[in-house]
């Protein structure tokens, strides 16, 4: 029987607040936060990382958009990201989950270069 390690994964650099930063597909940024508003959240990532959230994933359904319509997104802004995810999804969250995964897409706000991140744990119970 033959012995081996796995290669490493594969690093993507970004530069986040000016200071480079190497992650992997193992890596994710975790936020424990409690079930805060979407715009809550997109303000997190503006304060913290000095980024533009220009689109959010959850799975294939996209909960936000830069391009999307101007009144769902603000009736959405005030929703929960839990609330937000039932509302796209169209189904209910179980009781014992307690995180969600998201994808993003985000700009520097200095540079507006876009920054690859990897996906986002996020604990809401």
């Amino acid at each position: 029987m033959t012995r081996s390690n796995p290669p490493p994964p594969a690093t993507t650099k970004a530069v986040v607040k000016g200071k480079e930063w190497d992650w992997t597909a193992w890596d994710s940024l975790d936020m424990n936060m409690g079930d805060i508003t979407l715009q809550e959240f997109i303000a997190h990532f503006e304060t913290e990382y000095n980024l533009d959230v220009s689109m959010i994933s959850h799975g294939v359904s996209i909960l936000f958009s830069f391009f999307a319509n101007k009144k769902k997104l603000a009736e959405r802004m005030k929703m929960t990201m839990s609330e937000v995810v039932e509302n796209v999804t169209k189904k209910e969250l179980p009781s014992n989950q307690l995180f969600l995964v998201f994808e993003l897409i985000a700009n520097d706000l200095e540079t507006d270069e876009e920054v690859e991140l990897p996906y986002v744990k996020f604990r809401f119970r």
